[in-house]
């Protein structure tokens, strides 16, 4: 079973956090929640976070400069952050928000199905990298020689099997392939199809 994708909640009021975790049930995640600024930086060392949702008035620390810090750490500093204010609910803080490194702003109350829908893609955009990531890593762990077919491109695999390159990489990644045609190729084998649709 794949581990669950991991969401940091950080506000500094437990009602809010409890309420941004509801909002969000049945969406396959584990989430961590930080009722400060500082214990949510915390958890970020330990743990590989998808997105953060964060308050921006908290004591102490607040949304900003929280962001600025995980943007001055190598580790977070792509991590995805949607603030969520009831304060700062005008277009200037809004503004701030997005150039202190967030990638976006959401006003409460929350519109659930709107705050679940950006999330989504969040989830989404993180799975796919991850995906991309473990297939890299397939691809650098390979050694060796990889016995190809000079004429089909076919590979042989351990056990002496023949199969396309598709099916091959596919056993050993979540990458999926669509297929195209290079303009070489297109010209190579529908050259009069090319020649009659340029002139």
């Amino acid at each position: 079973m794949a581990e669950q994708v991991k969401i940091l909640m950080v506000d500094d009021r437990a009602e809010n956090l409890l309420a941004l975790e509801r909002s969000l049930e049945g969406m396959d995640i584990q989430v961590f929640k930080a009722q400060s600024g500082n214990e949510g930086l915390a958890l970020t060392l330990e743990h590989e976070f998808a997105l953060a949702l964060i308050d921006v008035q908290m004591p102490e620390m607040d949304g900003f400069e929280m962001v600025s810090l995980l943007r001055s750490n190598s580790r977070t500093r792509y991590l995805p952050v949607i603030f969520v204010s009831a304060i700062y609910s005008d277009e200037f803080y809004q503004v701030k928000g997005i150039e202190s490194g967030a990638v976006d702003f959401m006003v409460k109350p929350l519109n659930v199905k709107i705050l679940r829908g950006k999330v989504s893609v969040f989830l989404d955009l993180y799975r796919q990298r991850k995906a991309l990531e473990r297939a890299l890593d397939e691809i650098e762990t390979l050694h060796g020689l990889l016995p190809i077919c000079s004429y089909c491109k076919k590979i042989r695999d351990d056990n002496g099997y023949w199969s396309q390159v598709e099916d091959y990489i596919s056993k050993r990644s979540d990458l999926d392939f669509s297929h195209s045609i290079c303009p070489d190729c297109m010209k190579k084998h529908y050259g009069e199809l090319v020649d009659r649709e340029s002139s």
